[in-house]
């Protein structure tokens, strides 16, 4: 390829990883749901916490665990003091490998990229 310009060197790859069943059901929106639980303790705090609203929020997760067939927060209801939620055992393990595959993907689309543009 020619000579690389100054714009070819600030350009690469950016890549949204989602996870698709009968519709798409994971990706960076509730995976950064999950860490705000993480740290939160509270969906409805995440969710202030990302700008979502609780209900935008609570959907994402009943989508995510519909498709895959198992619970990944685990809610306690609300009352006086408001309720808590915290990340399932499964939820954590699917957070774990659905960063794995996306650092992985990451890197071998910037060395694709490097192959096949520089």
């Amino acid at each position: 390829m020619a000579g690389q310009s100054g714009t070819e060197k600030k350009i690469r790859p950016r890549l949204k990883v989602q996870l698709v069943g009968t519709e798409p059901f994971f990706g960076p929106g509730v995976k950064t749901l999950l860490e705000c639980i993480r740290g939160e303790g509270s969906v409805r705090d995440a969710c202030e916490k990302m700008g979502l609203s609780y209900s935008k929020g609570r959907k994402m997760l009943e989508r995510a665990e519909r498709e895959l067939g198992y619970t990944i927060v685990e809610r306690s209801p609300g009352g006086k003091n408001g309720g808590s939620a915290r990340v399932s055992e499964d939820g954590m393990r699917l957070l774990s490998r659905y960063e794995r595959f996306e650092k992985e993907l990451t890197e071998l689309a910037e060395e694709k990229y490097r192959e096949i543009f520089l």
